[in-house]
C-alpha cells in the first residue's frame, strides 16, 4: 500500500528535513534579534516615513505594519512577506518535479508505468505525499516562532500564527499545482521548473505594476499575490479578500488539468 508515496518520502525527505532546519536557522535569528529592534522601533518608523510609498505597495506592505513594536508585525514584515516566499516556491517546484518530470528525464518512466499500476494511483499518491511534505513545512515556518520565542522570552500571539499557517498553506500549495502542471507538460527538469518559476515571477511582475499604475490596476486580479499577504495573514490576523475562493479554484483546476494531461501524453518522450 502507497508504494509511490513510501518512495517519494524516502527519496525526497532529506530535502525536507534540510529546508525546515535552515528556516528554523533563520527564525532564529530574527527572533533572537526581535528584543534589539524592538527597542529601536521608534526609530525605525521614523525612518520607513521616508520611504516612498510604491516601496511598500511593490512588497505587498503597509506602513503601518512595519513598525517592529509587535512580534507579529516584525516577522510578517522581515520574514513572511520578503524572504519565505522564495522559499516555499523553490521548494514547492521542487516537490513538484519529482511528480512526473523527473521519471522522464532519467528514463525510467516506462519502468515505472510497466507495473501493475495505474497512472492516476501514481499522480495520486505522489501529488498528495507533496502537499503533506508542503503543509510540514509550513507548520515548521509559521510554528517555528512559538518555541524560539519561549526560548527567548518574547511575546507573541497564538491565534495569528495559526490564522498564517493556514494562509501560507493555501498559498503554496496553489505554487505547487501549478508546478505540477509544468511536471507533466514537459521531459526536462530543467524547462519545467523555469516555466513554473517564470509564471510565478511574471505573476509578481504583473501584480508590482498594477499596484503602481492605476491604468492597469485590474492586472492584479490575475495573480496569486493579490491573494497573499504575510501581514494580512500575521500581523492582523485575518485572510486577504476572496483568498480561499481564488487560490483554492486556481489549485483545484490546475490540478485536474495536471491529472488529464498526466494520463494521455506519452511519458517515454
Amino acid at each position: 500500500m502507497l508504494v509511490y508515496a513510501k518512495r517519494m518520502l524516502k527519496d525526497k525527505y532529506k530535502t525536507l528535513f534540510f529546508y525546515c532546519i535552515g528556516t528554523l536557522g533563520l527564525l532564529e535569528m530574527y527572533v533572537a534579534l526581535f528584543p534589539a529592534i524592538k527597542n529601536q522601533s521608534a526609530s525605525f518608523e521614523q525612518l520607513i516615513q521616508n520611504f516612498p510609498p510604491e516601496l511598500f505597495k511593490a512588497m505587498n506592505m503597509e506602513p503601518a505594519l512595519v513598525n517592529f513594536s509587535t512580534m507579529e508585525a516584525y516577522i510578517s514584515t522581515e520574514y513572511l512577506s520578503f524572504l519565505w516566499p522564495m522559499l516555499a516556491v523553490i521548494f514547492a517546484i521542487s516537490l513538484a518535479n519529482y511528480i512526473s518530470v523527473n521519471e522522464i528525464e532519467k528514463k525510467t518512466s516506462e519502468t515505472l508505468f510497466s507495473l501493475p499500476t495505474n497512472r492516476l494511483r501514481i499522480f495520486t499518491e505522489r501529488y498528495f505525499t507533496g502537499a503533506l511534505m508542503i503543509t510540514v513545512f509550513n507548520a515548521v515556518s509559521v510554528y517555528g516562532v512559538i518555541p524560539l520565542a519561549l526560548l527567548h522570552n518574547a511575546q507573541f500571539k497564538l491565534p495569528n500564527y495559526t490564522t498564517a499557517f493556514i494562509g501560507v498553506l493555501v498559498f503554496t500549495l496553489a505554487c505547487y499545482t501549478l508546478a505540477t502542471l509544468s511536471s507533466v507538460l514537459f521531459s526536462e527538469r530543467g524547462r519545467a521548473s523555469m516555466a513554473s518559476s517564470g509564471i510565478i515571477i511574471l505573476m509578481y511582475v504583473m501584480f508590482v505594476v498594477s499596484t503602481l499604475q492605476e491604468s492597469v490596476k485590474n492586472l492584479r486580479y490575475f495573480s496569486i499575490f493579490n491573494y497573499f499577504s504575510g501581514g494580512d495573514l500575521l500581523a492582523k490576523n485575518h485572510y486577504p479578500d476572496n483568498m480561499f475562493v481564488v487560490l483554492g479554484s486556481f489549485t483545484l483546476i490546475t490540478l485536474v488539468i495536471s491529472l488529464i494531461i498526466y494520463k494521455k501524453r506519452d511519458m517515454s518522450v
